[in-house]
């Protein structure tokens, strides 16, 4: 499979050396040895006929540049909602908030809504309140819990551990507000619209 490889970095520290040697023979092996690292990965990227399994083939730091730079694939290939969710759960939960907020927003605005709520359970009420806990005060993020009970949880452990309690809040949500629901995950996670969340009443409880 021909893939868009522009701004892909392949590997990183630890993965490969990435300095230089002063003594030349071993700065030309090193250079050999990387090369040969690189083209295995390459070529087993190209062999994965599915975009999301090439994407997993690479470093996670490649992951996003990789969907951006594939995404019409990814669409055609009807993996591009599930490739967003993917990489979103690798680093975010409810309770734990990783990478950029605006690169996740213009992803989750780039997916068919109908692809990624499919990708969950159905929503199982007409509105809900939500909750969130964070130790960064971020009031806005895009994961939230239908549970009061698990952020409360995090809240006792977070203290137990040094962190500090945390900061709830809640909001009150449609079911036309969430992209999806998560309810196989312990925390009944629900991922809302980031158009939703930008003017939406979030209270600190």
């Amino acid at each position: 499979m021909s893939w868009n490889f522009d701004a892909i970095g392949f590997l990183y520290p630890p993965d490969v050396y990435m300095g230089t040697f002063d003594n030349p023979k071993m700065q030309a092996r090193h250079e050999e040895m990387k090369q040969i690292k690189l083209d295995a990965l390459r070529k087993a990227v190209e062999a994965e006929p599915d975009p999301l399994n090439a994407m997993m083939k690479l470093h996670k730091r490649d992951h996003i540049q990789f969907l951006l730079g594939n995404s019409n694939a990814f669409r055609e290939a009807g993996r591009f909602e599930a490739a967003v969710l993917r990489l979103y759960s690798l680093t975010n939960s409810p309770f734990l908030s990783g990478g950029d907020p605006a690169v996740w927003d213009q992803l989750f605005d780039s997916c068919d809504r109908e692809n990624l709520y499919a990708l969950g359970s159905p929503f199982p009420f007409e509105s809900a309140r939500v909750y969130r806990i964070a130790v960064t005060a971020i009031q806005k993020g895009l994961s939230w819990t239908l549970s009061r009970k698990k952020v409360q949880a995090f809240e006792d452990r977070w203290e137990e551990q040094g962190i500090g309690r945390g900061k709830i809040y809640v909001t009150e949500t449609a079911r036309k507000n969430v992209l999806v629901y998560l309810k196989d995950r312990k925390e009944e996670e629900v991922i809302l619209d980031p158009q939703f969340v930008r003017t939406a009443s979030i209270l600190e409880l």
